[in-house]
């Protein structure tokens, strides 16, 4: 049992160390060279797709070994959510600062209020760069569309869905109807 404790505990380690380092390789290379790109979904795929390599590890490790199969598949299971809880964990502190104003703004456009260039957003956020910054990365990731007069329009579920669960979560543990993000949580 100890070897698959160190095969579990040796494979995390080593994909959640190769997740900050392609993370940061990603990021000056491909990203910069495609700045339409999504910085959120290049993560959380990254994240996805070093699971792979990860359950290659534990398999060949424990192969190496002679880990008995329960064993092996107990130690995959280990490694699976460690490094999966790393690596939520890890997106959520890169992704920190833009997430909570785009889930402002979905629940906003969610409520029936206005968010514009010109209007709402200079008021709540200080400064129109950082709304044409928020609204461009939601149109981009699909979530939003554009529609007539400056509007925009919810198109994608995906974010809302997490908006929603995040305004559910600030009501529940502040205890106030109106939890949003941004007031007061």
């Amino acid at each position: 049992m100890a070897d698959s404790r160190s095969l579990s505990l040796g494979c995390t380690l080593i994909a959640c160390i190769a997740l900050v380092l392609l993370h940061a390789l990603m990021a000056r290379l491909w990203l910069a060279r495609n700045p339409s790109a999504s910085p959120q979904k290049a993560t959380a795929l990254l994240a996805l797709v070093l699971n792979v390599p990860l359950a290659i590890g534990v398999m060949a490790w424990s192969i190496t070994l002679g880990i008995p199969l329960g064993e092996l598949l107990l130690a995959w299971i280990y490694a699976a959510l460690a490094f999966n809880s790393v690596a939520y964990s890890y997106f959520h502190f890169f992704n920190l600062s833009e997430t909570g104003r785009r889930i402002r703004m979905l629940l906003q456009l969610l409520e029936g209020e206005h968010i514009g260039i010109n209007d709402a957003g200079l008021t709540t956020y200080n400064g129109q760069a950082m709304v044409n910054q928020r609204l461009a990365r939601l149109l981009q990731m699909g979530q939003v569309s554009s529609a007539s007069g400056g509007r925009y329009r919810i198109s994608g579920r995906f974010l809302l869905r997490a908006a929603r669960l995040v305004r559910s979560i600030g009501r529940l543990t502040t205890g106030r109807a109106d939890a949003s993000p941004g007031r007061g949580l």
